[in-house]
Order: C-alpha cells, then sequence, then structure tokens
C-alpha cells in the first residue's frame, strides 16, 4: 500500500485531472457545475492533507528560516536601545536640554549596562533557543513591529 502523502498526492492529481475533463468537455452548464463543485472537495481535503494551504500561505521570509536564537536577538536589541539611548543622550546635551553633568552621570550608568549586556551576549552566543522560548519570542516580534 502506498504512502499516506503519496495517496493523497494521486488523490489531488486526480481529482485536478478530472475537475479539469469535466469543466473542459462537459457540455451541459448544470453537469459541469455540479460535477466540478463535487470534485472540488476531494482537492481542498488532500491539499489541506499535503500542506498545500500552509505553503502557499506562508510569506517568504517565513520559508527561509525560523528564527532560532531569540534570546541572542532580544540581547542584541536591547544593545541597541542602550545605543540610541546614549546618542540622544548626547544630543540633548547639545541642544541644551540636560546640563553636561546630569548627562555625564546617565552616559556612564548607560556605559556599563552596555559592557553588562555584552557579557550576556557573549554567554549567549550559539545557543539555540528551546521550541516553545522560540515561538514566544515569534509571537513578541510579531506583536510589536
Amino acid at each position: 500500500m502506498p504512502r499516506r502523502p503519496t495517496l493523497e498526492a494521486i488523490i489531488l492529481i486526480a481529482a485536478l485531472l478530472a475537475d479539469a475533463a469535466v469543466l473542459y468537455f462537459g457540455t451541459e452548464p448544470a453537469a459541469r457545475l455540479s460535477l466540478g463543485l463535487l470534485l472540488l472537495a476531494p482537492i481542498v481535503w488532500a491539499s489541506a492533507r499535503l500542506g498545500v494551504v500552509e505553503l502557499v500561505t506562508q510569506t517568504p521570509s517565513d520559508r527561509v528560516h525560523k528564527r532560532r536564537f531569540v534570546r541572542l536577538r532580544a540581547q542584541v536589541q536591547q544593545l541597541l536601545d542602550e545605543i540610541r539611548r546614549l546618542n540622544w543622550m548626547a544630543v540633548d546635551v547639545e541642544r541644551g536640554f540636560r546640563s553636561r553633568e546630569a548627562a555625564r552621570g546617565e552616559m556612564d550608568n548607560i556605559e556599563i549596562r552596555l559592557k553588562e549586556l555584552i557579557e550576556e551576549i557573549r554567554g549567549t552566543a550559539g545557543k539555540m533557543a528551546e521550541s516553545k522560548e522560540a515561538a514566544a519570542g515569534e509571537n513578541e516580534e510579531a506583536e510589536t513591529g
């Protein structure tokens, strides 16, 4: 007996060919419509079982890769956020929105946090996320943009 995916592929191809033949060679409109609609059921069933729907609905980025290093990505995002804060702190000083002393203290704190993040990244690099953690990270990423 053939494997199930092979059997489903055979059903899909046979139903598609039969549907095409009915629609092309049928002369009676009511018969074409009814037989065409009847053959739609095995086409939809077989394509759903084979995963054709998922292949069609996936975006190109989904097909390329799934995120495996979710924790590392989150840490790098934190690092970039801290760098942005450091930059805006310097911009605020130049524009006169903050005093140099207050900004220098805050920039020192940011620098300490950057060093901590680098150490965390070093420990996380190369470690793949578990499947539950990866799914949660992908959901968070989809929600944030």
